[in-house]
C-alpha cells in the first residue's frame, strides 16, 4: 500500500531535485531530431523513473540495514 512516508524521507527529496533538473536540462539541450522520434521521449521518461526509484529504494534499503545493524550492535554491548 502506498503511503505518505515517502514524502517525509529526506532521501526522496535529495534525489528528486537533481532528477528533475537533469530531465529539464535533457529536454532543453537534446537536439530536436532525437526528441521528435516517437519512442525516445517515453523511453527516456521510463528509464529516468526506473533509475530514480531503483536508486531511492537501494539507498533506503542499505541505509535502513546499516541503521538496524548499528542499533543491534549498540544493544549487545
Amino acid at each position: 500500500m502506498w503511503s505518505f512516508s515517502t514524502f517525509k524521507d529526506k532521501r526522496y527529496w535529495i534525489l528528486l531535485i537533481p532528477a528533475i533538473i537533469i530531465l529539464i536540462l535533457f529536454a532543453f539541450l537534446t537536439p530536436d531530431y532525437i526528441l521528435q522520434r516517437p519512442f525516445v521521449a517515453p523511453l527516456i521518461m521510463l528509464a529516468s523513473a526506473v533509475l530514480f526509484w531503483s536508486t531511492y529504494h537501494l539507498w533506503k534499503y542499505f541505509g535502513d540495514k546499516k541503521k538496524k545493524n548499528h542499533t543491534e550492535d549498540n544493544h549487545e554491548m
